[in-house]
């Protein structure tokens, strides 16, 4: 249908979805302390630089390193596009309740409106930054213009952002819906190119072995929105590049715009491919006789095989709970959050002091046991979804908590201590301390996996966190994401410490336990009451007894009180969660 006004009613289809995101962040204030911070505290650092650093940058007569920052700007500018990209393709392919608005509206109206509001999204992000670079441009720098020329930056790189990312995003769904061999394997094919997108990322920000020169992408047009913001400023004399942004800009919003407008179109009124039926069509033809005689569930969630020795409703637990992950990785999102943002952090710490190799099979030994444990069981009651009541009755609750914990320990064992044992070959340690962090992964695995299913039934989630067609995508609780991982992350990094380095380890828990505590309650004392600094000595005592325990006491009894623990842990969730699952009510 045609819609003569289109860009009016896009525009309001926009502002309406990003207030939805808006009222979506306030129903989980978590997720929205956690944008906040990431938005917030780089801003709030570059300001606290600024104030310090105020005569020297009122003082600059030339930018530093022009090339340097276009070719920040022009990475930031393609891994935007690649989240952007992402998110269309595993969230937001489809639009809700399709039939009311593609009867109401065009589909290029939809289709732009959803382009603005991610536009908005955006800006959001880009908002205080933008706000601290205007700031600094008229206070210290004495640039009106930049009133004006940082906003309007700002917005065009949201705006080319969205346009490009949504683009590449309608493409890549497009081709899941026509072709079979993508839609079949959409999984596999996904993940490689998430690990793909985030490495060429690393790579590209000088996180990992490999360096690269970010001025190398300075000759794109995309980085050359920071001419343009500091056009007025005089602190770069690059009109040319500050008229290529426009002229840039503008080309990529009209093509963007056309090509997200076709493949939308294309999209929303085709028929995907429906694999389940075409291997249906296969079996009935012989063609794919070796599959039709076994069990469809195990076959489907090949190629991992659950062992046929566990007893019917184990097995069907644990493959049901393979094939959930397999076809709906969306779920696997919350892990990409610390991974990424911690990970990244660690890396380049580790990158710059040059000590990678030093920090690689510990972080392998702690890190991926984490992960693995969180992969099938963080959510199992909400997973269930509408089957749940039947589950409840259907299967003995041993039988499915071990069927809960088969997958976790069918990848975690074998892949784990593998890949510790890889990250130690070129570390710097010795044979024994080797092997312990191989033992010591494995033994986190099984501890990571265990304590899960308790978790994610004491804090389920029955409904989806963002709004779309992917309704049944239902990530679990940060809670428990954040529970899990402390009681997973903290023990194994002090094992894994006093593996490694029991002097540094035992300084580390002295100032936790002992120095930091009474420090806290000093200075609280000095603000208050001389009666709260009483504690302060005890805990002063605390440190000076663990600062001055043996090393060969505080490496295997320590290490013993932390491994008995951990089993302790996990058998009692293991017996917990089994008792809560058969107690369990949908009332």
């Amino acid at each position: 249908m045609t819609d003569s006004s289109w860009a009016r009613t896009s525009l309001r289809i926009g502002v309406l979805e990003f207030r939805r995101s808006v009222r979506a962040l306030r129903r989980n204030p978590l997720q929205a302390a956690m944008i906040g911070f990431g938005a917030l505290v780089p801003t709030l650092i570059g300001g606290l630089v600024a104030v310090v650093f105020a005569e020297q940058l009122g003082d600059l007569e030339t930018f530093p390193a022009p090339g340097h920052a276009r070719g920040l700007i022009a990475l930031f500018w393609l891994f935007g596009v690649f989240l952007v990209g992402q998110r269309i393709v595993s969230a937001r392919t489809r639009i809700e309740a399709e039939p009311f608005v593609l009867t109401s509206v065009s589909a290029r109206t939809a289709a732009i409106g959803l382009v603005v509001a991610e536009t908005f999204r955006l800006l959001a992000y880009l908002g205080p930054p933008a706000i601290l670079l205007t700031g600094i441009c008229v206070i210290l720098v004495g640039s009106p213009a930049a009133l004006v020329l940082v906003p309007l930056a700002a917005l065009l790189f949201a705006a080319t952002v969205a346009v490009t990312g949504s683009a590449a995003g309608y493409a890549v769904a497009l081709l899941v819906a026509t072709s079979p061999f993508v839609a079949r394997h959409r999984t596999i094919l996904g993940t490689v190119a998430s690990l793909l997108g985030m490495g060429c990322y690393f790579v590209f920000m000088g996180i990992g072995p490999i360096t690269f020169d970010r001025s190398s992408l300075a000759w794109l047009p995309i980085g050359w929105f920071a001419d343009l913001a500091l056009a007025g400023s005089g602190l770069i004399s690059a009109p040319l590049r500050s008229i290529g942004s426009l002229c840039s800009s503008a080309a990529v919003l009209s093509v963007g715009g056309l090509a997200v407008d076709r493949l939308t179109a294309t999209l929303w009124f085709i028929d995907p491919v429906d694999v389940v039926a075409d291997e249906s069509d296969r079996n009935e033809d012989g063609a794919a006789e070796p599959i039709a005689r076994r069990d469809g569930l195990a076959a489907a969630a090949a190629p991992l095989p659950v062992p046929r020795l566990l007893s019917t409703p184990t097995r069907r637990v644990a493959e049901w709970a393979l094939l959930r992950t397999r076809r709906d990785p969306n779920r696997l999102t919350f892990l990409m959050i610390p991974l990424f943002s911690i990970g990244s952090a660690v890396g380049n710490m580790a990158v710059q002091s040059g000590s990678i190799e030093t920090v690689a099979a510990p972080l392998c030994a702690v890190a991926l046991p984490w992960a693995v444990g969180s992969l099938f069981a963080m959510n199992p009651f909400g997973d269930e979804g509408a089957v749940l009541p039947v589950t409840l009755t259907a299967v003995p609750g041993r039988q499915y908590v071990r069927g809960l914990l088969v997958p976790g320990l069918l990848i975690g064992l074998p892949l784990v201590p593998l890949a510790t044992g890889l990250a130690t070959l070129v570390s710097p340690y010795a044979l024994l301390e080797r092997v312990g962090l191989i033992a010591l992964s494995g033994f986190l695995t099984c501890v990571a996996v265990a304590i899960t299913p308790l978790i994610g039934m004491a804090f389920p989630r029955f409904s989806a966190i963002s709004v779309g067609r992917s309704r049944d995508v239902i990530p679990p609780r940060m809670t428990a994401v954040t529970l899990h991982a402390a009681l997973t992350v903290v023990p194994g990094t002090v094992l894994a410490g006093l593996v490694l380095a029991p002097e540094l380890t035992r300084s580390a828990l002295a100032g936790l336990f002992g120095s930091l505590p009474a420090v806290l309650l000093e200075l609280l004392a000095a603000v208050t009451v001389d009666v709260v600094a009483a504690p302060a000595d005890w805990f002063t005592a605390l440190g000076d007894g663990i600062g001055s325990l043996d090393l060969a006491v505080l490496r295997f009894g320590g290490s013993g009180l932390v491994l008995f623990g951990g089993l302790l842990v996990a058998a009692l969730s293991y017996r917990r969660a089994i008792g809560r699952f058969e107690r369990y009510t949908m009332a």
